[in-house]
């Protein structure tokens, strides 16, 4: 009789041929499954980062928002972008949705003016200004 240490409790026996396969062919569904379901998503990442001239986490951030924003599930959002890129027509409350986060993503990028310095005050620091002839003073 071989000897087996006990954890306190009982062990599942070892995995047969036949449970491993089965085990093997349900995984392999799910993956299907999970690969068919980002398929949409990834097309309407695209559909934004062409229409927004985005990156694609931005993106991502903009999929994520409209479909928050509208309380409408993230594949169905991704399955009607990519039908407006086919067919032009976008359901008002996305198209609006979405042109505010592609606004919002854009103001973002814009860079913000500074205040111009006073040459008195530059000249104070040293700040070498230009000089109207050329060259710095």
């Amino acid at each position: 009789m071989p000897f087996a240490a006990s954890r306190g409790g009982s062990e599942p026996p070892p995995p047969s041929g036949t449970d491993e396969v089965q085990a093997l062919e349900e995984e392999a569904e799910r993956l299907r499954h999970a690969a068919h379901a980002h398929a949409p998503v990834d097309q309407a990442i695209g559909v934004v980062i062409a229409v927004g001239r985005l990156s694609p986490q931005e993106a991502w951030d903009v999929l994520r928002e409209v479909s928050m924003r509208t309380n409408t599930k993230l594949r169905a959002v991704a399955e009607q972008l990519v039908a407006w890129a086919h067919t032009a027509e976008l359901p008002p409350a996305l198209r609006g949705e979405l042109a505010r986060q592609l606004s919002l993503r854009h103001q973002e990028h814009v860079p913000r003016p500074t205040a111009p310095v006073a040459s008195a005050a530059a000249a104070d620091r040293g700040v070498p200004l230009p000089d109207p002839r050329g060259g710095e003073r």
